[in-house]
This record gives C-alpha cells, sequence and structure tokens, in this order.
C-alpha cells in the first residue's frame, strides 16, 4: 500500500469525506551525484568535500552517475551532447489533439511561448488555428539536456508549454479499503447533483489569495514586533454519519446563499 503524504478532508458543504493525498507520479529522470573532481567524493550542500574538509568551486565539480554503493561513472556536456537523441532546437508538433484528453496527472510545469520579432505572423497565426479548432498541440523537444514531451496551447494571447509527464511515471491510484461494496441510492445521488448545481460559478483566480502566506507573515511580523497573535482554534474534520441529512441541510445552505 502506498504512504499517504497527507490527510484531511474534502468539505462539500455539510459533508465531510475523509480522504488521503497520495503521489500520482514519479520522475524516471537518472539522478546525478555532484563530485569533487579530485578524489570523486559526493559534496554536501553548501559544497563542501566531508573527505578533504575543503570548500569546492563549481570548476573542480564533476557529474556522476551512482551504479553501484560508491561507485560512479562520470559524465561530461560533452557525454550529454553525444547522446544518440536528434537535439535540433525546435519543438517538432507530432500532432492535435483535444485538450482535455491530457489527463490532468499528465500536466508538470508551465512556461510561456513568445516569438521572436521575424515571427510574429507564423506565431499569431498558429495561435489563432489552435484556439479556433479548441486543440492542444502535442510535440517533442531536447530542453535541459533531456527529451521532453509537451503540449502547447493558446492562452490569453499567447501561447503555454506544458511540459507532461511519461505514461511509466504516472503511479497507479491507491487501492480503496475492503470493506463492503459502496452502494450510492438515486436519492443521494440527486441530492449531491442539486448542490453541484447550486454552487456552479465562473472561475475567478483573484478571489484565491495564499491565506497560508498571508498568515505566515503575519506572524513573522508579530515576533518582530513582540506580539502574540490570538490562539487558532483546530476544527476536526469528521465524518459525516447521516449523509442523506447532511445533503439537504447542505442545499438548503447554498440556496439560502
Amino acid at each position: 500500500m502506498a504512504r499517504a503524504l497527507w490527510s484531511g478532508a474534502i468539505a462539500f458543504g455539510l459533508v465531510n469525506i475523509p480522504v488521503k493525498l497520495y503521489g500520482a507520479t514519479e520522475s524516471k529522470d537518472l539522478s546525478f551525484t555532484t563530485l569533487h573532481s579530485s578524489c570523486m567524493t559526493a559534496l554536501r550542500r553548501p559544497y563542501v568535500c566531508p573527505k578533504d574538509n575543503v570548500p569546492v568551486e563549481s570548476k573542480d565539480m564533476v557529474k556522476g552517475y551512482e551504479y553501484a554503493k560508491g561507485q560512479y561513472v562520470i559524465l561530461t556536456d560533452k557525454d550529454f551532447d553525444s547522446i544518440p537523441l536528434e537535439a535540433s532546437k525546435a519543438l517538432e508538433v507530432a500532432g492535435f489533439v483535444e485538450s482535455q484528453d491530457i489527463s490532468p496527472i499528465l500536466r508538470e510545469r508551465n512556461y510561456y511561448l513568445g516569438p521572436e520579432e521575424i515571427s510574429l505572423k507564423p506565431f499569431e497565426l498558429f495561435r489563432q488555428a489552435l484556439l479556433r479548432t479548441g486543440k492542444v498541440a502535442i510535440a517533442r523537444a531536447v530542453l535541459w539536456k533531456k527529451e521532453q514531451l509537451v503540449s502547447i496551447s493558446p492562452l490569453n494571447g499567447s501561447l503555454v508549454l506544458t511540459t507532461l509527464m511519461h505514461q511509466d511515471e504516472v503511479k497507479s491510484p491507491p487501492e480503496p479499503p475492503a470493506t463492503q461494496p459502496v452502494v450510492i441510492s438515486e436519492a443521494e445521488l440527486d441530492l449531491a447533483l442539486q448542490l453541484i448545481k447550486t454552487l456552479v460559478m465562473e472561475f475567478d483566480l483573484s478571489r484565491y489569495k495564499d491565506r497560508y502566506r498571508d498568515a505566515l507573515m503575519q506572524l513573522i511580523q508579530a515576533k518582530v514586533e513582540g506580539k502574540e497573535l490570538p490562539a487558532v482554534t483546530k476544527i476536526e474534520a469528521k465524518p459525516t454519519q447521516d449523509l442523506m441529512a447532511a445533503l439537504k441541510a447542505s442545499l438548503a445552505a447554498a440556496k439560502a446563499n
């Protein structure tokens, strides 16, 4: 069984759904160790050689892949450049797909793509074509010394490049607890659908602030000024016992608001 990273609850109206958080992906990138070139000892941060007990400058560092315990093979920039893989700077488009065909789990990091001055027209043509068709481009490119699978999609007058995970980097979902089969009644489902319909809204990112960061800054400021913040009351999210009653109460509260 996979180890949970966090446990809490989904608060859906007045319904509390206890859940656990699991990692959904794992990087398959090869991991390299920074070594002291003179003695091949792995460096600690800040870069100090634990064997020689001296700080190590970047010119004296090499990259080593640990193929056995304490045994490294050294790779240089020349080695990376000689990898038998086409390493052009082109984002080679393989085809176009529907955005919903790309699972959220596959999306890794986002970057903006901007045109060069000489490519304004073809850039805008490509952006508008994606926008008009509602499609997303799938491409491959060698970025940061590795081949990346990426998607390219239009957003706010620009293009966004999203690096994607590969299939073997996606983990299987956690196994549900071994209990009796879950039976959902039509009445329960109908109430849940009504509650969702009542709570449908336009997504406005400006409505959401990083409350934890703001609270952390308040704590830091209070400590600087020698003040004490009021004690925090921790609310325990207990599982809902009477699902129908909680759904009905949630729907009534949502309609009242």
